[in-house]
């Protein structure tokens, strides 16, 4: 696990809210009008973020608060972007992907140099020559982005500069193509019988998968390889850690892989080779047999009616799976996963969940509702391996509840230690954060006229450092 230190890193603060990234507090340092603040001091250094938003309804510039500059106002940007252009950002928050409409470009943040040892930043600019055009859809994995083409077709891009992978291109594919270490990757192809379902298979980088598959399936005995995994209705989304995949399938099951999982002597796959690994669960007298890769809820069931994923940056591989009404985390761990149910973050009379978020550096969890309301813990995953919350949960309302609060109007980000909540509808920005690894989390500042009214997409970019446990892990069943 990674050591945390009691005073915060030099980052800095969001201005959205959607499940991204943000960083420590301004305070009453800030200089944004209409703002109320706690009486109180933060230590923290800000070493400079960049809030980049796309707006609603409208083609404009992309928008950016620039927390690089003493200023801190909204501004434009020198990138055009047309209405309702979606954003995603790279793994390690230098660079994202803008997908407008159809029509694909790589965007620098501005932010490669303020890791430097003098920090500085530059103009937010378009990377890509041209856009690549036909995508449907764009995801970040490991220092890639990948691309879905409306024709079936995939490609890979260097995250850093948008450059295409030579000699990597799939075909007849469904979903945007993951890569995993060790340089195989992870496609989704529409399974032959029922079309509708996603076959999801691990195959080289010359398309190739072996006689038998490159997937080790682990009953409770034993073991084989398979071709594919399958979701029933589709793939609706997917987060990665280091080593840990989670799968959302459209019946609102998951799937799981763990990859770069090194055997040990006298196990049935061979001693000491890197496989990748998932599992089957039997039926038993309380729960029934299970899809290969489906997350159990323990021994009575499997972890069902699940809408949306959120990667987490904790060193044990940790993704949050939730919907309005439940919040599990599901954590890899040697060859299988554990699961916990922490659902109960929300407390009596939160309402529904709309938007999920944790921090970079801090293994803090953030939740927003329907009703305005946040709720925000730190987790851990505790020596029996399973994850569980920690320490206390700080809920706060925000504002006056209402229709303003929706997963349309009320955006979540986060960042290394702090939470920050937008609302367009009410043109509000909330700042919750922490002094400290060790303090609570608490609503540090309301901002009454610096939140962006009309956002589509946004991101907050900022250097994400990818800091994994080398412990080893034990084999034991589950």
């Amino acid at each position: 696990m990674r050591k945390q230190n009691t005073a915060l890193p030099a980052q800095s603060w969001l201005v959205l809210a959607m499940a991204g990234l943000l960083t420590a507090c301004g305070g009453s340092n800030n200089d944004s009008s209409g703002s109320d603040s706690h009486d109180h001091d933060h230590d923290h250094a800000e070493a400079g973020g960049r809030l980049i938003y796309s707006l609603s309804g409208n083609d404009d510039t992309l928008k950016m608060f620039d927390q690089t500059v003493s200023s801190k106002k909204i501004t434009g940007t020198a990138v055009a972007a047309k209405a309702d252009a979606q954003l995603v950002l790279s793994n390690d928050g230098i660079t994202l992907a803008m997908l407008e409409g159809s029509d694909l470009r790589i965007i620098s943040s501005g932010l490669e140099h303020m890791t430097y040892a003098d920090p500085h930043p530059h103009d937010v600019e378009t990377l890509s020559a041209a856009a690549i055009t036909n995508v449907d859809k764009v995801v970040a994995t490991t220092d890639h982005f990948s691309v879905l083409k409306t024709d079936g077709t995939g490609l890979l891009l260097e995250a850093a500069d948008g450059s295409e992978i030579s000699g990597l291109s799939w075909s007849d594919i469904v979903y945007p193509t993951l890569a995993l270490h060790g340089g195989q990757y992870l496609t989704f192809t529409a399974n032959a019988t029922t079309p509708a379902n996603t076959d999801i298979s691990v195959i080289n980088a010359d398309g190739s998968s072996g006689t038998n598959g490159l997937i080790w399936v682990r009953p409770n005995d034993g073991g084989y390889f398979a071709k594919s995994l399958t979701c029933t209705n589709g793939v609706n989304d997917a987060a990665q850690t280091e080593d840990f995949t989670v799968i959302l399938c459209g019946d609102g099951t998951l799937r799981w892989l763990i990859s770069d999982y090194e055997t040990p002597v006298g196990h049935p796959a061979g001693d000491g080779v890197t496989i990748h690994v998932s599992q089957r669960y039997p039926a038993t007298t309380d729960r029934r047999e299970g899809e290969t890769g489906e997350v159990t809820t323990g021994t009575t069931g499997f972890i069902e009616n699940i809408t949306h994923l959120t990667k987490t940056h904790h060193d044990d591989d940790v993704i949050a799976a939730w919907s309005a009404d439940q919040v599990w985390m599901v954590n890899g761990h040697g060859d299988h996963p554990h699961r916990g149910n922490i659902s109960t973050i929300v407390g009596a009379d939160f309402g529904n969940i709309i938007a999920l978020a944790a921090t970079t550096d801090d293994d803090a969890l953030a939740v927003l509702s329907d009703s305005g309301k946040i709720a925000v813990s730190r987790f851990e995953v505790k020596s029996s391996s399973n994850p569980v919350l920690k320490g206390s949960v700080e809920r706060e309302q925000l504002g006056a509840e209402g229709n303003s609060w929706s997963s349309t109007n009320a955006k979540l980000l986060s960042g290394p230690y702090a939470f920050m909540i937008a609302n367009s509808a009410t043109q509000k920005l909330y700042q919750f954060d922490t002094h400290s690894a060790e303090d609570d989390y608490h609503l540090h500042t309301t901002y009454n006229d610096a939140a962006p009214s009309s956002i589509s997409s946004a991101v907050f970019a900022h250097a994400i450092e990818a800091e994994h446990s080398d412990d080893d892990h034990d084999g034991h069943d589950h």
